[in-house]
């Protein structure tokens, strides 16, 4: 027997025995059994990776895109996020209902088997598929190091848009600097990129932080966030009026959604940066950085 089958091969025990083999759960279930004998000497095999087969689940997610496919719904979608990958059209209920399903089985990977079934989702040519990445990365969230960043960050440059940096920045970030602050450092360097999804990022990374009002780094987001006043960055790098634009929005929406989420338990802190900074700041990131404060504090920025 090979190590990969005894790898593979459940307990072999007989049947009865407190050791004995049990079967996963239904959606865990991939393999093959072979049993010999009777009674209570009756003898079970289960071949099984992880509780998954891996290349299963994968063939299978593939089918359930297929047969689910909205060709109106995925046409839609592609534009509305700028999209140059293939889509299925399916809705993010409908994928998260499904990934639900195999949820234990995924659970139960090593991180070895985690990091391989990432990049394999992630090298796959539509959003769905790379949309699989992130979820099986959150359910493993907290095994994710410093040692990781360089598939955090490949992921994050090749992702290019919201829906996905979204899903990759804000959830997995906290964690990785929960576990060592060291990575502080690439919020410094991505605010300095040339990509604006890049610096974006720095400045959404530890939204969560924020929106449970404990942790992060508050002064370093203060420093990123005036560093992006002045966008004739965005001017040099982006010619083209649409990407500029562009640029310009999701840079400023960012500063505003990480305040407004900063001022739910830290409504002074947000007040005196906004009050401070209200001259220099675009109007879409004041607005955005103000709706939440308390209607005294609100009153009090309108009068600066």
């Amino acid at each position: 027997m090979s190590g990969q089958d005894r790898a593979l091969m459940g307990v072999l025990s007989p049947r009865g025995s407190r050791r004995g083999c049990r079967r996963p759960d239904r959606a865990a279930s991939y393999g093959i059994a072979f049993s010999w004998g009777s009674g209570f000497h009756k003898y079970v095999i289960w071949y099984n990776k992880s509780a998954m087969n891996i290349e299963q689940f994968i063939s299978d997610y593939r089918d359930f895109l297929q047969t689910n496919f909205n060709p109106e719904r995925a046409e839609k979608e592609k534009a509305y996020l700028y999209s140059d990958l293939k889509h299925y059209g399916l809705s993010v209920g409908e994928r998260r209902k499904y990934v639900k399903t195999y949820e234990k089985s995924i659970k139960g990977l090593t991180k070895r088997e985690v990091l391989g079934l990432v990049k394999k989702f992630w090298n796959m040519p539509s959003h769905e598929e790379k949309s699989m990445a992130f979820k099986i990365l959150k359910l493993h969230v907290a095994k994710l190091t410093l040692g990781d960043m360089s598939l955090i960050e490949k992921m994050m440059r090749e992702s290019k848009g919201w829906a996905f940096l979204d899903n990759l920045i804000i959830p997995i970030m906290p964690e990785i600097i929960n576990n060592n602050v060291e990575a502080y450092r690439y919020l410094k360097k991505w605010i300095r990129d040339k990509d604006f999804w890049v610096r974006r990022s720095a400045l959404l990374a530890q939204l969560l932080f924020f929106r449970a009002g404990e942790g992060g780094d508050r002064k370093l987001f203060f420093d990123m966030a005036k560093s992006q006043f002045n966008e004739s960055w965005i001017n040099e790098a982006y010619k083209d009026k649409t990407d500029n634009k562009r640029a310009k929005f999701f840079i400023r929406k960012a500063i505003g959604w990480a305040l407004r989420e900063m001022s739910a338990k830290n409504p002074k802190v947000v007040f005196n940066f906004l009050k401070a900074n209200k001259s220099k700041m675009s109007g879409l990131s004041f607005r955005e950085g103000s709706r939440k404060l308390p209607r005294d504090l609100q009153a009090r920025l309108a009068g600066v």
